[in-house]
């Protein structure tokens, strides 16, 4: 997850997007052990539909 939490971080196209903000924040909860791994999964996805980088869905 902390890869996922830094490429949201350092690498992402639109970086004041909502949807980056909310996979960043999924990520956190899953490293925090709040939130099952599947969230911080689905929430990126969402963003990387959302700054049209996802190359084929996962």
């Amino acid at each position: 997850m902390s890869d996922a939490a830094e490429v949201l971080l350092r690498d992402w196209p639109k970086p004041k997007s909502e949807m980056r903000l909310a996979a960043l924040r999924a990520c956190l909860a899953v490293m925090r052990g709040e939130k099952p791994p599947k969230v911080a999964r689905q929430a990126f996805i969402v963003a990387a539909k959302d700054a049209r980088i996802l190359l084929e869905q996962i």
